[in-house]
């Protein structure tokens, strides 16, 4: 009787024993399949640095040079999701002195970024091709196609996962980005994003020569009208020459934008 006990026992403890095996080998299977997201489906999943998703918003530009004099503009920001990306439209309210100024940007069925400047006192649109969208747009620490594709970070960088870490009181997946373009006046992009939300919270651009060269800090982050999170406070910081730029957002619209806005008809009004 007692060998028959040890045996029922010893049956009992073995099936229990494989049973949580086989428990905790499907929780870390299944854990650890959640939280391994390639670096290909964080940047698909990102917001992006966009102000509205497609909508309209009133900013606040300020740019800052290194003596810490400060000029401050306004404009409206008009932005349009399409299957090919998105077209998106910044007009300066004021001052007075750049009142009128607009750039368009356009991602076309190519998968280009067509670009054009309207200056009021040529009264005519500048194409911004080639070379031209690594320069500083209207003396800002952004670049033409920086400002143009705003975060579009998918179509033009190849991606590779880092080690995650804490920035500041975030959880963030951390990027190495490399431009797809020989071109591009950056040798690579460090990327920290927010795990909760698919935010950049601080992007690093290093020169030619691999040195950092910008920093972009986004800040003030909460949801829209929509849920989607964004940043209301974005600063770009030129390491090389001590100026920044400072983009505020004062309000936002999801209301959609007419098509026509995003023409170059429009840009001659």
């Amino acid at each position: 009787m007692q060998n028959l006990t040890r045996i029922v026992q010893r049956r009992v403890t073995a099936v229990v024993r494989g049973s949580l095996a086989l428990v905790l080998l499907l929780t870390l299977a299944f854990g650890a399949g959640a939280q391994e997201l390639t670096a290909d489906e964080i940047l698909d999943e990102l917001e992006g640095t966009a102000f509205v998703g497609s909508g309209s918003a009133t900013i606040e530009l300020i740019t800052i040079n290194a003596r810490g004099q400060e000029r401050s503009n306004r404009l409206a920001f008009y932005r349009q999701e399409t299957a090919y990306g998105a077209n998106q439209l910044l007009e300066y309210l004021s001052p007075a002195d750049v009142a009128g100024t607009k750039f368009l940007t356009v991602d076309d069925e190519s998968g280009e970024t067509l670009m054009w400047l309207y200056l009021p006192a040529l009264g005519r649109e500048r194409r911004i091709a080639g070379s031209a969208t690594q320069d500083n747009f209207m003396g800002t620490d952004f670049t033409f196609e920086e400002i143009g594709s705003l975060g579009n970070f998918a179509t033009d960088f190849d991606a590779e996962r880092l080690a995650d870490e804490k920035y500041q009181d975030w959880d963030t997946y951390v990027l190495r980005l490399t431009p797809q373009s020989a071109d591009s006046k950056y040798s690579a992009v460090k990327m920290w994003v927010w795990k909760e939300h698919f935010v950049p919270v601080r992007v690093e651009f290093y020169n030619r020569q691999g040195k950092l060269d910008k920093v972009l800090i986004n800040e003030d982050l909460r949801p829209d009208a929509s849920g989607r999170w964004q940043p209301y406070l974005i600063t770009m910081r030129n390491e090389n020459t001590g100026s920044r730029t400072v983009i505020r957002v004062l309000e936002t619209s999801a209301e959609p934008v007419p098509d026509d806005y995003f023409t170059l008809r429009y840009l001659r009004r």
